[in-house]
């Protein structure tokens, strides 16, 4: 079968390479989308070495291991990032979102059929297969606004337009935000678009203004922060008294994740630093309930779409079409 290969400085290599034969409690995937992550971009950036990737996807069912009962050959299905074990300490005790024992799935979504452990599927319903592969960012974003804990009224900002940035708009519309304020650069003309289709009040764009000048006096009581490390230090700034920071931005490099917090700033404010790690990946019932209920449509984030062979193209897309781009995904029929 055919699989995509990624390396620094955005370079895919196609390779045909051979299926194993999957065990008692595996599943084989034939995969018809797969999207392109951050996490993807970042290590097409410093990458090393040749490696597959791909999280975040969906497929049909094409095999099943002697032990596998959860799903059928045939099922429709989207493929969790991570899942809990549901036998360790933290899962026993009710606390699945801390489990140590996770089962990670080969992340290796680029590619024609994948072998997986099927305790990591789940069955998309009338998703489409593009639908599905958004139901793992569609899960982070959750995590992160769950983690904020948006109550009504709250004035929000988010800071960053990429997919999950969006989405968390969505979802803090949804929980009743007061106002949404999404920081973004000038050029990110379509997720400018989706940020005020989703629901954003306003965008401010950080290439052109300062921040802390423009939202000094106003009362934020959440800030969800999806960019690099370095942001951290002005959410926390911009924060009323009491406020939420919750983050789920990554770096690059362990240089890039480093910052500086004044804690007795943070200390005589009140405010509270969350981060959001959604792993085990949760909440894909809830997000295809959302979906199916037309509450979220998360279609309109797909703007590139290529085939397995064209994965060149959409990583360069990714990194040089700063206008355009939204949520790049390949497809195969």
């Amino acid at each position: 079968m055919k699989q995509a290969f990624l390396k620094a400085p955005f370079m895919v290599e196609i390779r045909d390479v051979e299926l194993k034969a999957p065990g008692a409690d595996e599943v084989v995937l034939d995969i018809k989308a797969c999207g392109v992550c951050g996490s993807d971009v970042n290590a097409a950036q410093a990458s090393a070495a040749y490696h597959p990737f791909g999280h975040e996807l969906a497929g049909i069912v094409e095999a099943v291991g002697s032990h596998v009962t959860n799903v059928h050959v045939g099922d429709r299905v989207a493929m969790e990032s991570s899942s809990y074990c549901g036998d360790c300490p933290a899962c026993r005790n009710g606390h699945v979102e801390l489990c140590d024992h996770k089962y990670v799935p080969p992340y290796e979504g680029f590619a024609e059929k994948i072998v997986v452990n099927a305790r990591a599927l789940v069955p998309i319903r009338s998703l489409s297969f593009e639908e599905g592969a958004i139901i793992e960012p569609f899960g982070v974003a959750m995590d992160l606004v769950e983690v904020a804990d948006i109550q009504l009224g709250d004035e929000v900002v988010v800071y960053g337009a990429g997919p999950i940035a969006l989405l968390a708009v969505r979802l803090a519309r949804l929980k009743g935000a007061g106002h949404i304020t999404v920081l973004a650069h000038a050029h990110s003309q379509k997720r400018i678009e989706l940020a005020y289709d989703y629901g954003a009040d306003e965008v401010l764009f950080t290439d052109q203004v300062s921040v802390p000048e423009v939202l000094k006096g106003r009362n934020i009581q959440r800030v969800l922060v999806t960019t690099p490390p370095s942001t951290v230090p002005e959410a926390v700034s911009i924060a009323s008294f009491g406020g939420v920071i919750s983050v789920i931005g990554i770096a690059k490099t362990p240089e890039e994740s480093k910052c500086t917090l004044d804690i007795n700033y943070m200390h005589f404010h009140r405010l509270q630093l969350r981060f959001s790690h959604a792993t085990p990946a949760l909440f894909f019932p809830l997000c295809i309930d959302l979906i199916e209920r037309g509450l979220v449509d998360v279609g309109k984030l797909i703007t590139h779409r290529f085939t397995l062979e064209d994965m060149q193209q959409a990583m360069s897309a990714v990194r040089d079409d700063k206008q355009t781009v939204g949520k790049v995904l390949m497809v195969r029929e």
